[in-house]
């Protein structure tokens, strides 16, 4: 990508193969189990779209109902704060991430706001695109399909729970320590 966010022509048409869209799926936790044909055509269901910077690829509350690949930039995922209403940076992804998996499962809205840094190139597959193969492909594929995303649910769940423990760990420290100086202050 040069200096004004023009992609070359090459790498746009790379981003067109079936076959590199196949490798590029392969990274993506869903889709691991699925054999190069399948993904192949997956991809080729899918469409890649350009996100200037500082545009939205999703917005928090939006309805829901695709999943996302970067290929080629970054993006940023903002939360927005119920209370102050100030839009809080929660994370930076870049190519080879991916985000809009659950809509894939449900109907709700998006969880958080997601926002081009740079000039970037996202894959989209539409969930009802990807529902109908899932239907065409066969109940082996739909199988697969939902083992998958359960393995890869229960990784996310098991890893949220380590953070969850690290953090209160932390904040407990901190607390006793917080109070232990406080009564000591107290008591001279």
């Amino acid at each position: 990508m040069n200096k004004t966010g023009v992609i070359s022509p090459e790498l746009l048409e790379q981003f067109r193969d079936p076959d590199w869209g196949s490798d590029r799926l392969q990274q993506i936790s869903l889709f691991k189990a699925f054999d190069p044909d399948i993904l192949r055509d997956i991809y080729k269901l899918g469409e890649v779209q350009s996100i200037r910077k500082a545009s939205h690829a999703v917005i928090e509350g939006e309805p829901s109902r695709g999943l996302y690949l970067i290929l080629h930039g970054s993006l940023s995922v903002y939360k927005n704060d119920p209370i102050t209403g100030d839009s809080h940076r929660l994370a930076t992804m870049e190519e080879g991430d991916s985000f809009g998996e659950l809509s894939l499962f449900d109907d709700a809205p998006r969880s958080a706001t997601v926002m081009a840094d740079i000039f970037s190139y996202v894959f989209y597959l539409d969930a009802e695109r990807f529902e109908r193969f899932l239907a065409q492909a066969g109940a082996h594929i739909m199988a697969l399909f939902y083992k998958t995303c359960a393995i890869s649910m229960s990784e996310k769940f098991r890893t949220l729970n380590s953070e969850y423990i690290t953090s209160q760990q932390l904040l407990w420290k901190y607390a006793l320590r917080k109070d232990r100086k406080s009564d000591k202050a107290s008591s001279s």
